[in-house]
């Protein structure tokens, strides 16, 4: 008998607080909005290789490296510009099977803001047996962020404008924020691939400078969040 009655004031005490969380529910919504921006690209990176290949494997290193230090003397004359190392790679060559030589190449990057300035160290370069691998255009971190922190307080602004919307439209008096997200999204860089594999480098010996368009990059911000009805 006992038992029965403890068991009925649980049931009666756990019944309220089952309504209370459906009612809870009941009375939120959840959407997301999203403001989003075209920023003109503001910076440019050149990635440069040189290599190559013989049965010696000392002296292709040593041509390897005699090769990258011209290059990076003759970009480190031009101001404006800021380097960095990349890949060593030493593989083997087949034929039928065999081995037949050595490959090594090396890669280092050129970076900038003044895309006119890359496009002239990519001619001076090519024309000392220096393969171009590619070209990308992107956004500087400092410039991104900035547009960011403009676009959230855009969202924000657009997502208690959506609230009260539905809040209007639903009749409720009001709404309170219950939970909000932030999310970052859109096209990084843009990347224009060149000429690789095994091309000879005197086939790029007096490449005139090549014409580049920076182009632009589409940055977005999402807020995903719900609210309760008043």
């Amino acid at each position: 008998m006992w038992g029965w009655i403890l068991s009925g004031l649980l049931l009666f005490g756990v019944l309220p607080t089952w309504a209370h969380a459906e009612e809870i529910v009941r009375n939120r919504v959840s959407f997301q909005v999203e403001t989003r921006r075209e920023v003109a690209n503001d910076w440019a990176t050149a990635r440069f290789a040189v290599q190559a290949e013989g049965k010696d494997l000392a002296r292709i290193a040593q041509t390897v490296n005699t090769r990258m230090a011209g290059a990076l003397a003759r970009a480190r004359k031009t101001k404006g510009i800021e380097l960095r190392s990349g890949a060593y790679v030493t593989q083997p060559v087949y034929e039928d099977g065999r081995v037949v030589r050595w490959r090594a190449r090396q890669e280092f990057r050129a970076e900038t803001r003044d895309v006119d300035r890359l496009a002239k160290l990519i001619g001076r370069l090519q024309g000392e047996s220096v393969l171009l691998v590619g070209v990308d255009f992107s956004i500087r971190p400092e410039t991104r962020m900035a547009v960011e922190d403009e676009l959230i307080q855009e969202a924000l602004s657009a997502f208690r404008a959506r609230a009260s919307l539905i809040a209007r439209g639903l009749e409720a008096s009001g709404w309170s924020l219950v939970s909000l997200s932030v999310g970052r999204h859109g096209v990084p860089f843009r990347r224009m691939e060149m000429m690789r594999g095994e091309a000879s480098v005197s086939a790029f010996d007096a490449v005139p400078p090549p014409a580049f368009e920076a182009g632009s990059s589409d940055i977005r911000v999402q807020i995903s969040g719900s609210v309760e009805l008043d």
